[in-house]
């Protein structure tokens, strides 16, 4: 790592007419930033302090023999020569604006300073505006280094972006084959553009829908890893429909002790659904469970995960009561087995967005308490042998743009009766 004069006379090279055509000083900046990183902020002073000294010689470097040295300068190094014809332009006309925001303009950069000097700028002006430049240009490239060493990939908002696009790929996809193909029709100048164009989009999206479905959601078919151990109270009690958060929640509101609820939800009168992501479904298979009136219940993700298994009362395409079961862990008091459930009622189709596309899905009916209500009540009447209870898991939810439901909070909590009196 360099030291602190090192810092210091890479930032004032690159700062310094002449020198600064041939020195980069971003890895000086860029190594401040690690430095900071760890503690040491002497290496942040020093690149500040080695540009504050290059821009106040450059302009006094300018200042001094103006016009014949720019010449020369043209003539010893020509790239020189549109970079200064740029600069003269602009300072011309935002003179405060390019001295501040010099070092965010690429070449320009080299000059300005002096430039500024060769204009007779005042050197008031020039250093109040120049410094302030001074701290956003080395500012950013000193950032740049403090996250290249924390680790930019573990910053969260970092690592949302990252999911969201990823999450998005195909679609992103599609869009801009999309733009592509108006660009090529409006250089071409084909007619009918915009219907040719809109059907070119619709299909791109169909594409999207089927690649995404039929192709990409069943990478989860296979589980592994052991269940970990943790307390149900500290779960969080909401599900997405995508791995990323910037999806409106749906709510986990059952919570089930034993091995599998599979069996519980067979003596219920439940039908077990395929779902995307741990079956492999094929258009023909699609098209046999639609007719036996039990189509695919789409995904939702708890912790980035779709559910482990799924069912669903009798019903028929638009309207069903259906529940989503992922395992949750192991609970440490009891060194049981839990389930958590998600309970709702599809009722109807709609236009909406999910897991990176837009698609046709069902309408959640946004009362999940009911559903959760009627499941105890099945619960109590055919396994009555089971224990049942409501506990405050959950907060009270409002149907708002983050939350595609409302409940009370409460989560039905299942027990098997082995369980039950293991607790007694």
């Amino acid at each position: 790592m360099f030291e602190g004069a090192s810092l210091f006379v890479g930032a004032l090279l690159d700062a310094l007419i002449g020198p600064n055509l041939f020195v980069p000083g971003e890895p000086f900046l860029i190594a401040a930033g690690y430095q900071l990183h760890q503690g040491v902020i002497t290496g942040v002073f020093a690149v500040l302090l080695g540009g504050l000294l290059g821009d106040q010689a450059s302009y006094f470097i300018g200042r001094k023999v103006g016009l014949p040295a720019q010449k020369k300068l043209v003539k010893w190094q020509p790239k020189t020569r549109r970079p200064i014809a740029r600069c003269r332009h602009l300072m011309a006309k935002r003179g405060n604006t390019v001295l501040v925001f010099a070092r965010l303009l690429g070449p320009i950069a080299w000059v300005v300073p002096f430039m500024a000097g060769t204009h007779k700028v005042t050197w008031r002006r020039f250093s109040i505006f120049s410094s302030i430049g001074l701290v956003l240009g080395v500012g950013q490239f000193v950032m740049w280094g403090y996250l290249l060493a924390y680790g930019i990939d573990s910053l969260p908002i970092v690592a949302e972006v990252k999911a969201v696009i990823v999450e998005h790929q195909t679609s992103l996809m599609a869009v801009a084959a999309s733009v592509i193909f108006l660009f090529i029709g409006k250089r071409l100048k084909w007619r009918l553009m915009l219907p040719k164009f809109s059907l070119f989009l619709l299909g791109s999206m169909l594409y999207a829908n089927y690649t995404h479905f039929f192709h990409l959601s069943d990478d989860f078919a296979v589980q592994t890893g052991p269940a970990a151990k943790i307390a149900p109270t500290a779960l969080n009690f909401k599900a997405y429909p995508g791995k990323s958060s910037v999806f409106d929640a749906q709510a986990i509101n059952v919570l089930y002790f034993g091995e599998s609820p599979r069996q519980l939800m067979s003596q219920l009168g439940w039908i077990e659904n395929h779902t995307f992501s741990r079956h492999e479904i094929d258009p023909s298979v699609y098209l046999d469970l639609m007719n036996n009136q039990t189509p695919p219940v789409s995904d939702l993700f708890w912790n980035q995960t779709p559910q482990d298994m799924a069912f669903q009362l009798p019903g028929d395409w638009v309207q069903r009561s259906h529940i989503r079961w992922w395992k949750g862990g192991v609970d440490p008091q009891s060194n049981q087995t839990f389930w958590l459930g998600a309970i709702s009622y599809d009722d109807g189709l709609t236009l909406t967005a999910y897991s990176g596309i837009v698609t046709v899905l069902h309408s959640v009916d946004p009362n999940v308490d009911e559903e959760r209500d009627k499941l105890a009540q099945q619960v109590k009447l055919i396994r009555p042998q089971r224990t049942i209870a409501f506990e405050p898991l959950s907060v009270p939810t409002a149907l708002d743009d983050q939350h595609d439901y409302f409940t009370d909070g409460q989560v039905l909590v299942i027990k098997e009766a082995m369980v039950a009196h293991a607790g007694k």
